[in-house]
């Protein structure tokens, strides 16, 4: 019956021989004998008992396998060698075709040669096959999309869309000026590949200066090979802040500190060579460990700052005194560190230390004594505040052995402290002062013993000085800031925030402080005071009668909350001074209803200007505390 078949099928179809070698070739039921083909007549047509049509005899393409068939036994292929495969190579870099010229604030980007330079050619993608091909070759169904034919005498292109190929046929037998496929500028996500790393870096810049580094920097790193060289410059990691990593409810903590501890190591190991500047803030535990690994990792820093952290030890300190020579700046402000670390550290690197922050403690005396022995010669900033409780110890300031010790200071704050100073005993020699001294602050919200001679103290030689904060120092007079040796006093406070109904206030003498620094003064605050209506009519004239070769006013701020200023007053000050830029008139009762409130900015102090020129002809209401 199959040697019947067989016959007629070849009677009637001649081509099913091609047909059939093209699509069983290699399929394991056609398989024969090497016996069985031997005994086969070379003419072909003589079928033998049992066996198939010559024309389905195909020998499997399998490298050294026997397979047993029906027919017989089955016949080895000569195997085959293996190809090697060739090693990828990197692709090369095209030369960019552009010139960065740096300089110390600014960049020039010089592009040349932008039409004659050669497209990139597009990259080969291997052909899919197996299951991917057939993934797409299912979705493309879905979609609905089939081959269209082609029209005569155009051949298809690789990688040639639908929509490609209806735009093609439209614009058939016409001069097209389109570039073609492999020209055309890449889309997509390969813009970035063109851009010049130094813009990047330029724009990193401009964002880590008012975010900071982290994490904005390794945010950016992600993005592509491109920015994560961008991001790994280390011109943008001079200046990093940590702050405290918060911990999602429910997730244990031990394993956030281990990848913490684990992303800082390789910060500080990786990121951190360049590092000048480093603050680390509300840190609980784990300090140690990062003051240990940038001791060893950061010997260009310059400045550190701990910011409400805890457990900072004697060790991990002097590993920074050690090993991070340019260290000149320290802040330990509202960070509990044991005074004895400080000590060690100000004996060790004291010489090279200019800034420094401390928050007072019952055991501040410790680290005074070691300023006052010389080991900060080269300080220029000394600040000392309080913490939120604020403590009723007092504090013996000495000034004159300060003095001594540092006379390159130029800053010196103690805020919200309750000191007074130590006596001067007879044999004393005369202070130097401080020479160099341009801002002393002594600003308190309680109880201050800072008065007239104290103040003489302080500023016996400061002829440079140029801010004074005295908020709270009620015990000062206008008459003893008159006798000051500061002849261009840019910024004066003396306010009083504190209730002043227990104290005694002076009610004149307003004018001999604006007359004196009318020429200079930028900043003026008389919040509080007690100072008469005519008082304060003549120290506003410093301003508006003053002298006219000096040129206009400088005052550009002004605060008169609380004071008897008079509507008259306020009007000839703001049209005499057109450089002032806030205005504080709070709880002025003799200006009426309405004006009593806070100017920001010209437009607004000109309105108020020409609402007191409106209401000039009405009276004041007296007692308006609105």
């Amino acid at each position: 019956m199959f040697q019947f078949v067989s016959v007629l099928l070849e009677l009637w179809c001649p081509e099913l021989d091609t047909v059939l070698q093209e699509e069983f070739t290699g399929h394991p039921l056609m398989i024969i004998s090497e016996t069985a083909s031997m005994d086969e007549k070379p003419g072909g047509s003589e079928l033998s008992p049992g066996m198939p049509p010559s024309s389905l005899r195909r020998v499997p393409r399998k490298r050294g396998a026997e397979v047993s068939g029906k027919a017989g036994l089955a016949c080895q292929a000569p195997a085959k060698k293996k190809k090697k495969k060739a090693a990828r190579k990197a692709p090369r870099r095209v030369a960019p075709h552009y010139l960065v010229h740096e300089t110390d604030n600014d960049m020039l980007l010089i592009v040349s040669n932008v039409e004659e330079a050669p497209q990139r050619p597009l990259r080969k993608v291997p052909k899919k096959k197996g299951k991917q091909k057939q993934k797409q070759q299912q979705q493309q169904k879905k979609k609905g999309l089939k081959k269209q034919a082609l029209p005569h005498g155009r051949k298809r292109v690789k990688g040639e869309t639908l929509a490609n190929r209806h735009v093609a046929a439209e614009d058939q037998g016409e001069e097209s000026k389109a570039l073609p496929l492999s020209t055309q500028p890449a889309t997509g996500s390969s813009w970035g590949e063109c851009l010049p790393v130094e813009i990047l870096v330029q724009i990193f810049h401009h964002v880590v200066a008012s975010e900071g580094s982290v994490p904005f920097l390794c945010r950016v790193a992600r993005v592509c090979r491109l920015w994560y060289g961008a991001a790994s410059n280390p011109v943008l990691w001079q200046k990093v802040t940590v702050g405290h990593c918060w911990v999602a409810p429910g997730q244990k903590h031990s394993v956030l500190e281990k990848k913490v501890l684990d992303t800082m190591g390789w910060l500080v190991a990786n990121r951190f060579s360049h590092l000048r500047d480093f603050a680390l803030c509300h840190w609980k535990s784990h300090v140690p460990f990062v003051l240990k690994a940038i001791g060893k990792s950061c010997p260009l820093l310059a400045s550190l700052k701990l910011s409400h952290c805890r457990g900072v030890t004697t060790e991990s300190l002097c590993t920074l005194a050690g090993s991070c020579l340019q260290l000149e700046s320290l802040n330990l402000q509202n960070s509990q560190v044991d005074p004895s670390a400080v000590v060690s550290f100000l004996e060790a690197a004291g010489s090279r230390i200019r800034h420094l922050w401390l928050t007072y403690s019952s055991r501040l005396n410790a680290i005074f004594s070691v300023l006052l022995n010389g080991s900060c010669p080269e300080l220029q900033l000394l600040e000392v505040n309080t913490e939120i409780e604020q403590s009723t110890q007092h504090f013996q300031l000495p000034i004159e052995q300060l003095q001594v010790a540092c006379p390159q200071l130029q800053v010196l704050r103690l805020l919200n402290l309750i000191c007074y100073p130590k006596p001067i005993p007879r044999s004393a020699p005369t202070s130097p002062g401080f020479p160099q001294l341009q801002e002393l602050c002594l600003a308190t919200t309680s109880f201050s013993f800072v008065d007239d001679s104290m103040l003489k103290r302080i500023l016996c030689t400061s002829s440079r000085l140029r801010v004074l904060d005295l908020r709270g120092c009620f015990r000062v007079t206008p008459k003893g800031l008159e006798l000051l040796p500061c002849p261009d006093l840019e910024q004066l406070y003396l306010g009083l925030y504190c209730s002043a109904s227990h104290l005694h206030l002076p009610l004149q003498g307003s004018p001999l402080i604006t007359w004196k620094w009318n020429h200079s003064l930028r900043e003026l605050d008389l919040t509080g005071q007690s100072f008469s209506e005519s008082d304060l009519e003549q120290a506003m004239a410093a301003f508006t009668q003053g002298d006219s070769a000096r040129g206009e006013p400088v005052l550009r701020s002004l605060n008169l909350t609380g004071t008897k200023a008079a509507l008259h007053t306020v009007s000839t000050l703001i049209a005499s001074c057109p450089a002032l830029s806030y205005l504080n008139l709070s709880s002025c009762r003799h200006l009426p209803r309405g004006m009593k409130k806070v100017y920001r900015g010209y437009g607004e102090i000109r309105q108020c200007l020409q609402q007191l020129l409106t209401s000039s002809e009405e009276p004041a209401t007296p007692g308006d505390a609105s």
